[in-house]
C-alpha cells in the first residue's frame, strides 16, 4: 500500500467517525484527518518547467523549489525529494 492508498484509506474510516458521538472517537477521527494531511504534504511530485523545477504535492500546492534544492536533486540524481 502507497502513501496515496493509505491517506485515501485513512480519510475514508474518518468518514465514518463523528466528533459528536464521544471524546475517543472524536480523538481518533481527528488523528486520522492529521495522518492524512501530514502524509499528502510530505509526498511531492517534480516538475520540469521553463522557469524551473515545480513542486507539487498530493494537496495540489505547488511551489518552485530552491536554487539549494535543486543543485541537492541535481546531485543526488533523482527526482524523488523528501523535504
Amino acid at each position: 500500500m502507497n502513501n496515496s492508498e493509505l491517506t485515501d484509506k485513512a480519510r475514508g474510516v474518518a468518514r465514518t467517525l463523528t466528533y459528536n458521538d464521544d471524546m475517543p472517537q472524536a480523538q481518533a477521527k481527528h488523528v486520522l484527518l492529521e495522518l492524512a494531511h501530514r502524509l499528502d504534504t510530505v509526498n511531492i511530485r517534480l516538475h520540469r518547467k521553463a522557469d524551473g523545477v515545480l513542486a507539487t504535492t498530493a494537496l495540489g500546492r505547488s511551489r518552485f523549489l530552491t536554487l539549494r534544492e535543486r543543485l541537492a536533486c541535481w546531485l543526488l540524481g533523482g527526482t524523488s525529494l523528501r523535504v
